[in-house]
């Protein structure tokens, strides 16, 4: 099942799945999580960074399975996500990926499905998301990097929104403090290596976590 979800054309990312998207992310998932389960207070920081009217890619560390979904919300644009294919493998699962703009991906590669359905979302008004690091990372460490994003950055030629994801304990509320914090934007004119250095030192600052170039 996952393979259909794979290779998007621009068609795909239309106005029904920005407003399914709008209303999953904004009213259902982070209502529920905010005043229903009462786990979460959400703060976002850095919205000045970065223009909504321009195109980016979004990349961000990876803490929680909210992160897709909070993002996409608390920086008020519209982002098609990479998601692993397993997430595709599940009716339901597949059908609220499908209709949140997510395609399916292999992170252990990046295919030449995956570059075809990045190239059409460029033609739309969506932008791109994903974690550079594959996977959740609780570990309090930026490390694990694929050079898949950077590559696609070039091929796209779309600069990065660095974005840093921080939960914390918070001593006055039985709540935890969800922090999304948006950082200056990353040319994608930069060699891979220079995308990676650069997202990985924005992105450990902002999500105050540890990171040791190789």
């Amino acid at each position: 099942m996952a393979t259909k979800f794979s290779t998007r054309t621009a068609k795909n990312f239309n106005l029904w799945r920005r407003i399914f998207q709008y209303i999953t992310c904004s009213w259902a998932i982070k209502g529920y999580v905010s005043y229903v389960s009462r786990k979460y207070r959400f703060r976002v920081e850095g919205l000045e960074n970065f223009d909504k009217n321009k195109k980016y890619i979004v990349a961000s560390n990876h803490v929680t399975g909210l992160d897709p979904f909070m993002l996409t919300a608390m920086l008020h644009i519209t982002i098609a996500f990479m998601a692993k294919k397993q997430l595709f493998e599940t009716f339901w699962s597949s059908v609220l990926m499908d209709w949140c703009g997510a395609f399916a991906v292999d992170r252990d590669k990046v295919d030449v499905s995956t570059i075809k359905t990045a190239l059409s979302i460029k033609k739309t008004n969506w932008n791109l998301g994903l974690f550079p690091q594959g996977t959740r990372c609780n570990n309090g460490k930026i490390e694990n990097i694929s050079k898949g994003f950077a590559s696609i950055a070039k091929k796209m030629e779309t600069d990065i929104l660095p974005v840093g994801i921080v939960i914390k304990e918070n001593s006055k509320s039985k709540k935890k403090d969800f922090i999304i914090k948006a950082g200056r934007p990353i040319t994608y004119q930069k060699s891979v290596d220079g995308i990676i250095n650069d997202w990985a030192n924005t992105v450990s600052n902002l999500a105050e976590l540890e990171y040791a170039p190789s």
